[in-house]
């Protein structure tokens, strides 16, 4: 994703002594931040690299990923291998973006990045969408998908706008880091950084009306569909005809067609209109931490570590909703996104924070835009494939609640611009949206 790369600042002269130049030499090398922090990611050695990006706190949830697989080996009650294996995603799922951002950093190629991060920003729900369709639990892949959206849309997007319109890092934050450093250089102190953060007035922030309606108009685009399967279903239901077999083929039609805008879409943001969709985000380059080689490797075992955890986690489903009284609406909607949006959540507020609102919009509108028009129609080809009923029939409720939720937002980044009472309304909508589902009644298929 677009939004998902780390800040660039400069840092100190490849000697590791100040050269006392002015912010422009272009002989100071850049440093990055841990992802979610304002921790410095050590130079280009993939020990410090690994141990950087395990020393994020979240990463302490990470012991709950072996006491999850223990849970299930050793015989623990089913909400307790559940809670373990859905903390330990959390921080999983950061490991893995952090690793893509590294392996994109190598690259050096703006389109083969972009495409890396639009096919691994969303991987965690990408395994937990196959995991879920193998057990057959349908339902739970649709509300899962559905509140990804619901969550990036309302949730991520609200919380950016809300906290980037009272709050301020100060415009000239890394004008006075530079300026700390050159000071640092003249004296024995070790250079002091100023990072408070100050509520402000007045604030309104701008950013691109273009790519923000370019990705509305693709979730629209994917609501149209998702309503019309259901309408017609609806419509057709006691007509005498099969008609779960006529939705399915249809949706797997509408699949396809889904799938190949998406692709248009990535060839038009990466290619033909690669300067027009660019956000900037700074002059510096940024600086990997991690090899090529590292990077692979780590998300290689991280995406398998994901996988069998994930499995753990949708074999104690039903019995949580059996024990614990919690619906599978509200699991699926609510709970189950923040595994794979743990990560963006920070991220978006920091850049929002930061004063790049096109960034925010990056990661929460964008991400959507990945799970509504790439992710749900690839589930229903893996459903094809898997011999397994998925289709684009979400139900009327979902639908409407999708539906509305993308015309919300839509009415609020028409303009090119967000205010914090707008980030409000978009966090109160998500509140109605859970309080809704959590008074949901059940009626999902049980799964023996």
């Amino acid at each position: 994703m677009a939004g998902s790369r780390g800040l660039s600042l400069e840092g100190n002269s490849p000697s590791g002594e100040s050269n006392g130049e002015g912010p422009g030499d272009s002989q100071q090398k850049c440093s990055r931040f841990i992802k979610g922090t304002s921790i410095e990611k050590p130079s280009n050695q993939d020990g410090e690299g690994i141990v950087a990006m395990f020393t994020h706190p979240l990463c302490v949830l990470c012991i709950c990923t072996p006491l999850g697989m223990a849970s299930h080996h050793l015989g623990w009650d089913a909400p307790t291998t559940f809670w373990l294996n859905f903390l330990g995603l959390v921080p999983l799922a950061k490991i893995l973006g952090d690793a893509t951002e590294e392996l994109a950093a190598n690259l050096h190629n703006d389109m083969l990045a972009g495409l890396l991060n639009a096919t691994f920003g969303n991987a965690v729900e990408v395994v937990m969408m196959v995991q879920t369709l193998r057990a057959g639990l349908i339902d739970v892949v649709k509300a899962t998908l559905l509140g990804s959206v619901l969550s990036n849309l309302l949730l991520v997007l609200g919380c950016s706008f809300f906290f980037g319109g009272i709050v301020s890092s100060g415009a000239n934050w890394t004008e006075t880091r530079r300026q700390s450093q050159l000071e640092a250089s003249k004296t024995t102190k070790a250079p002091r950084l100023s990072t408070d953060f100050e509520v402000v007035g007045e604030k309104v922030q701008i950013f691109s009306v273009m790519t923000a309606m370019l990705n509305m108009s693709l979730l629209l685009l994917s609501c149209l569909s998702m309503s019309l399967n259901t309408i017609f279903f609806t419509e057709y239901y006691n007509s005498g005809e099969d008609m779960e077999d006529v939705v399915l083929a249809v949706s797997r039609s509408c699949s396809i067609a889904m799938m190949i805008a998406y692709i248009a879409y990535v060839f038009y943001q990466l290619v033909t209109h690669r300067d027009t969709c660019q956000e900037e985000v700074g002059d510096d380059e940024e600086e990997p931490t991690l090899s090529t080689r590292a990077s692979i490797t780590t998300m290689v075992i991280v995406t398998i570590v994901i996988a069998y955890s994930s499995e753990l986690l949708v074999e104690s489903l039903s019995e949580v909703v059996r024990q614990m009284h919690i619906g599978r609406h509200f699991i699926g909607i609510i709970l189950l996104p923040i595994v794979g949006n743990a990560c963006e959540h920070a991220s978006a507020i920091r850049f929002a924070v930061q004063d790049k609102p096109g960034l925010s919009i990056g990661i929460a509108v964008g991400s959507s835009t990945q799970i509504s028009l790439f992710v749900v129609p690839l589930s229903v080809l893996m459903g094809w494939w898997l011999d397994q009923p998925m289709d684009l029939n979400f139900g009327s409720l979902n639908t409407a609640v999708m539906s509305v939720g993308v015309v919300v937002v839509l009415s609020i980044v028409v303009d090119g611009s967000a205010t914090w009472l707008q980030g409000y309304l978009l966090i109160s909508a998500y509140y109605c949206v859970a309080v809704l589902y959590w008074h949901c009644p059940d009626k999902m298929n049980e799964v023996s």
